[in-house]
């Protein structure tokens, strides 16, 4: 399994592919960056950078205690600027 977040703005997508577990839940590293996906007890699915600093969360409505990232929009902050994001999971990469 894989993930995708699709920047609303303009489509852009960025993809993630399981890489192990962290926490006890799956974690997801981005294909091109030291960036990841991954559950943190203290603040549940968000993305983390180089800097082990999380940078994006889901939107209302989740819990933070689900077994992959939801699925949904996601709110993304870094350098002062924001953007909103669909997370997808892509099934079919076999990873």
């Amino acid at each position: 399994m894989s993930i995708e977040f699709v920047r609303r703005l303009d489509g852009l997508v960025y993809r993630f592919h399981r890489d192990g577990m962290f926490n006890g839940r799956p974690s997801f590293k981005r294909v091109d960056l030291e960036l990841w996906c991954r559950w943190l007890p203290e603040r549940g699915w968000c993305t983390l950078g180089e800097d082990r600093v999380a940078n994006s969360w889901p939107l209302l409505g989740q819990t933070g205690q689900e077994m992959f990232p939801p699925l949904g929009p996601w709110r993304s902050w870094k350098a002062g600027k924001s953007y909103l994001y669909d997370l997808r999971r892509n099934d079919e990469s076999g990873c």
